[in-house]
C-alpha cells in the first residue's frame, strides 16, 4: 500500500531529509569522536535513532496532509 503524496508533503519530506540523515548519523559519530561511546554503544545509538528519525518523519508528513473538502460544490 503506497501513500500518494500532495504538493505541501513532499515539500515536507524534502526539508525533513537531511535532518534525518544527520540526526541518525551525527549523533552516534560524535559521541564515538569524543570517546564517550565504542562500537557497540554507537551502533544501538544509530539503531535507536534511525526508529525515532522514521516516527517523526512519518508524523511530519502525515501532520502535513491537507485534507480536501467534500462540499467543494455545495454553496452555503
Amino acid at each position: 500500500m503506497i501513500m500518494k503524496l500532495d504538493k505541501e508533503q513532499k515539500r515536507v519530506l524534502k526539508a525533513v531529509w537531511p535532518c534525518t540523515l544527520a540526526f541518525i548519523l551525527g549523533y552516534p559519530l560524535i559521541y564515538w569522536i569524543r570517546g564517550k561511546a565504542d562500537w557497540k554503544e554507537a551502533l544501538i545509538l544509530f539503531a535507536g535513532g534511525l526508529v525515532v528519525a522514521v516516527l517523526m518523519t512519518v508524523f511530519y508528513v502525515l501532520g502535513s496532509k491537507i485534507p480536501k473538502n467534500d462540499n467543494e460544490d455545495s454553496v452555503q
